[in-house]
């Protein structure tokens, strides 16, 4: 692929940059010039099909949410092979997240660990992003996901307003929509996996997307009965599903040198 050739050219430079900052530097090219991007990603592999929920993938493989948050790349993930993408994750109103830095590159363990707390464009930025590259005609044919989460400065007691109003902003251009509750970044989100504001945040955001199915994305580090009283909330609120999973607490694969600097 020229993209991969792409890459291997790129990779140096991107690396001199602090993570984060290399991240946005190539987002702004795709976002300003999509049609140089798309050329070089050229064009999918067959499909290899998969359906779940009632929704067509191209593949089983899809992007998963925090990777392109805003919607700034949207057209060119089907290129790249993904089955299906899934953007955001994306708060009502406009949100920095935590301070920086706030990924790191564990370059010998060829992973990162991030600590992002839903920076957010906001919903309504979002939607005008969307409507934008549907005007254009770059609309991709597979499903489209996208992520939401309450932002920080929601009371917990208050957090089903924020997922249905996200809802209400962000349905009409998601194939199905996944209920954030489960980020570690984000002060006191994890207490939304409990049954009862579980089940409110469910039913809340279910009154508001007609068709569209819901999936609630859980954490890792639930306790097994945690866990079974939070899927069980989920599906009987009229979640379609579970997203399995938000990222871990555990870091066993990073040195006891460098997790004190992380």
């Amino acid at each position: 692929m020229l993209l991969d050739s792409a890459y291997r050219l790129a990779r140096p430079l991107l690396f001199s940059m602090d993570a984060e900052t290399a991240h946005e530097r190539v987002f702004a090219l795709i976002e300003a010039w999509p049609g140089p991007a798309l050329a070089l990603a050229g064009a999918p592999p067959p499909a290899a099909g998969a359906e779940l929920a009632g929704l067509r993938l191209a593949s089983p493989v899809g992007l998963a949410a925090g990777l392109d948050k805003d919607g700034r790349a949207l057209p060119l993930w089907e290129r790249l092979g993904f089955g299906f993408v899934e953007l955001g994750t994306v708060t009502p109103r406009p949100q920095a997240g935590n301070p920086r830095p706030r990924i790191h590159r564990l370059v010998p363990q060829r992973a990162i660990i991030n600590r992002m707390g839903f920076p957010s464009e906001g919903a309504e930025a979002v939607a005008e992003r969307l409507s934008r590259w549907r005007d254009r005609g770059l609309w991709p044919s597979i499903p489209v996901g996208i992520n939401l989460g309450k932002n920080k400065d929601t009371p917990a007691g208050e957090a089903a307003r924020d997922y249905a109003a996200l809802v209400r902003a962000l349905g009409s251009y998601a194939d199905y929509l996944v209920v954030n509750v489960s980020s570690p970044n984000t002060p006191q989100l994890r207490e939304l996996q409990m049954t009862r504001p579980l089940r409110e945040i469910v039913a809340a955001s279910r009154a508001e997307a007609g068709a569209t199915p819901i999936f609630v994305k859980l954490a890792p580090d639930l306790s097994a009965e945690d866990l079974a009283a939070a899927v069980a909330a989920a599906i009987d609120a009229g979640a379609a599903g579970i997203v399995a999973t938000n990222t871990t607490l555990q870091r066993p694969g990073v040195p006891r040198a460098l997790e004190g600097c992380l």
